[in-house]
């Protein structure tokens, strides 16, 4: 890392990574490992802030190139019907309704770099879009810069340059536990808000049909005694 830093400066590996972030996802390859590298040489301030400004632009791009392919996203689509009618919820109910949605599929284990490209075929609006992901990227970024500086202090202790006391074990091991545990609470609480809502959805919807079909069902009555 320090090699990178003083062979290229910092400057234009922060450039780097922000690129890597924003156009990764567009690719649909991962962009974990540009976090991490991130966490390592930046810290928690300056690399939290390159990871919200590439992802942000990372969200958006495949946003505006899937508008452009809307019919094709939406016949592939059409091959996952379980996916498509959860990608559905996130285009529905209020401005706050689509942002909460956008933000629990952020934090689940629905793959990211795909829900940026079939949103499109939703009702979405690109503002509950953009804020929903913005809030639900804020602990990811913090759990990757944190598991970067973990990694760079466990290489530092491997090759010497930095000797860990019994006080910093002591905390790294309590940090990524707790780390572990937070991951895994976004994750099931994630995936239970989105089957509660899915589930709501569904109960409206039977609701919705019964009483039409009341309805249709006492109009003929009507026409019938007529």
């Amino acid at each position: 890392m320090e090699w990178e830093a003083t062979a290229f400066g910092r400057p234009v590996l922060a450039l780097v990574l922000i690129a890597s972030l924003a156009l990764f996802p567009a690719l649909l390859i991962p962009s974990g490992p540009s976090m991490w590298l991130a966490g390592m040489i930046f810290g928690y301030g300056l690399g939290f802030v390159i990871i919200m400004v590439g992802t942000t632009i990372g969200m958006v791009l495949p946003y505006l190139i899937g508008l452009k392919f809307r019919n094709r996203v939406h016949q592939w689509l059409e091959k996952w019907p379980q996916n498509a009618a959860m990608i559905r919820l996130a285009g529905e109910g209020s401005w706050f309704h689509q942002f909460q949605v956008v933000a629990l599929f952020r934090v689940s284990p629905f793959p990211y770099t795909i829900f940026n490209y079939v949103v499109v075929v939703t009702d979405m609006k690109f503002w509950p879009y953009l804020s929903g992901s913005i809030a639900g990227m804020v602990p990811e970024a913090f759990l990757y810069i944190y598991s970067g500086r973990l990694i760079k202090t466990l290489a530092d202790a491997q090759y010497g340059k930095h000797r860990l006391t019994t006080v910093e074990i002591i905390y790294n091991i309590i940090s990524f536990i707790i780390a572990v545990i937070t991951i895994v609470g976004f994750t099931v609480y994630a995936k239970r808000s989105l089957n509660k809502l899915k589930m709501s959805e569904a109960i409206e919807e039977v609701v919705s049909v019964s009483v039409s079909v009341s309805g249709n069902t006492s109009l003929e009555m009507k026409k019938g005694s007529h």
